[in-house]
């Protein structure tokens, strides 16, 4: 029994690693070091060097522990699986992005990167041909007075899949996160700010974009040539353009977003097969834009709410029937609209008469677009009344047959991420 013991504790010992203490450099520490061994650089000091990973190991910073690239290539170089690196600030790498300069490069699997400030203009976090790594919980920031076309992106994943893109802030980058040929990643609870795209992916398939926070960039999202994703629970906030957009995104669910306060709230463009359920869209220029042969998607239990314009596609497809095949309704349950006029007698919650879009005021807007700024008013309402007592028009576009007559976000499920096993849970 004791020799169990005794083999045992040498196991865990041999397994756990030692623990390096670093005063001075690490890259000499590191051709010490052994698989499975604790780095702790010791601050407040500045690690004014090149670093690179080819061991199994871990980094940890203490009291404000800095590598610094010198804006000279690639700070921190990640070429070993399983390699982890916690609290160091890592900044000025240099800022070629012709040659994927980055505060943090990332080459081999597994690897996580966690609670870690990134300063530099070139990509802040780099994946590049590597999958199931996390990186959570850091701060990535370039200079704001930067032209964005001169910036890398925040967090850049290519040819990878199965990543955890976790609790990460990110400021004045060009693109907070983008993703190319990434597949099957949980990208969840980030805070995106002052980029070009928040989350932008191209080729990128069933990926998990939960309780993100995109605010004060161009456009929130842009997600393009993509399908079988699920975008919940986001929170897409005044951004200068549109909120999401999405082009050539197939088969997948866009649910319980809150996109309010932007020129398009969803922009979507050859795009089918989706389904749009309880969004709350909002105070936007104009809601929906939809235009391109977007065909077969459902919108069901959406709140529209003070948009300009709920609902706009391109007069010429509407005139040609494109939109035959998209749903505003579903077992008798539609969308809430906040400038129907209708009414509920048999108090059931759902309007007695169906909601048009395309109205007496869309055929005015359409050939009068300043009349837009009339959209709000009551005598917008006023008109939309008399039209639903005296149809006048009979023109295709968004028909809803059973609007809602209350706000209905809360209804049904709603994911929740849980942040220590990464299970994406349901809840009632």
């Amino acid at each position: 029994m004791k020799l169990r013991f005794a083999i045992l504790v040498l196991t865990l010992a041999a397994t756990q690693g030692a623990t390096l203490i670093v005063t001075n450099s690490v890259t000499e520490a590191l051709i010490r070091a052994q698989d499975g061994d604790t780095l702790v650089l010791i601050g407040p000091k500045i690690f004014s060097e090149h670093v690179k990973i080819t061991k199994s190991v871990r980094l940890r910073g203490t009291n404000d522990a800095v590598i610094d690239g010198a804006k000279a290539g690639t700070s921190l170089t990640i070429a070993a699986p399983c390699a982890e690196v916690y609290h160091i600030t890592i900044r000025n790498s240099s800022g070629d992005l012709n040659t994927f300069d980055s505060g943090v490069m990332i080459l081999s699997n597994d690897v996580t990167v966690a609670n870690c400030r990134v300063e530099n203009d070139a990509f802040g976090i780099y994946l590049r041909g590597a999958s199931r790594c996390k990186i959570r919980n850091n701060q990535i920031v370039g200079r704001a007075g930067v032209a964005p076309a001169k910036r890398g992106n925040g967090i850049h994943l290519w040819k990878t899949r199965r990543n955890e893109i976790v609790g990460n802030e990110i400021r004045n980058k060009r693109d907070g996160m983008y993703f190319s040929y990434a597949d099957q990643n949980l990208i969840a609870e980030n805070d995106v700010r002052e980029t070009r795209f928040g989350i932008h992916y191209m080729y990128s398939h069933a990926n998990r974009l939960l309780s993100n926070s995109l605010t004060a960039n161009t456009v929130g999202a842009t997600l393009m040539f993509s399908r079988d994703s699920v975008i919940s629970g986001n929170s897409v906030r005044g951004n200068r353009r549109h909120g999401m957009l999405f082009k050539q995104v197939d088969r997948s669910e866009i649910t319980a977003n809150s996109v309010s306060g932007h020129n398009r709230g969803l922009f979507i463009q050859q795009a089918t097969q989706n389904r749009f359920e309880r969004n709350l869209i909002a105070t936007n220029d104009i809601g929906v834009y939809m235009s391109n042969c977007s065909e077969q998607n459902v919108f069901v239990g959406n709140n529209f709410v003070a948009n300009t314009d709920q609902f706009w596609q391109p007069a010429d497809e509407v005139k040609a029937g494109r939109f035959a095949s998209n749903k505003f309704f579903e077992n008798g349950r539609g969308n809430f609209w906040s400038d129907y006029t209708g009414a509920d007698r048999n108090q059931d919650g759902v309007g007695d008469t169906p909601y048009h879009e395309t109205d007496v005021f869309g055929y005015i807007v359409e050939r009068h677009p300043d009349a837009r700024a009339l959209a709000l008013s009551p005598a917008a309402a006023l008109l939309r009344k008399g039209e639903e007592l005296l149809p006048v028009l009979n023109a295709p576009g968004v028909a809803d047959l059973y609007p809602l007559m209350s706000l209905r976000i809360a209804a049904g499920k709603v994911h929740k991420v849980n942040l220590l096993t990464s299970v994406t849970t349901w809840t009632k």
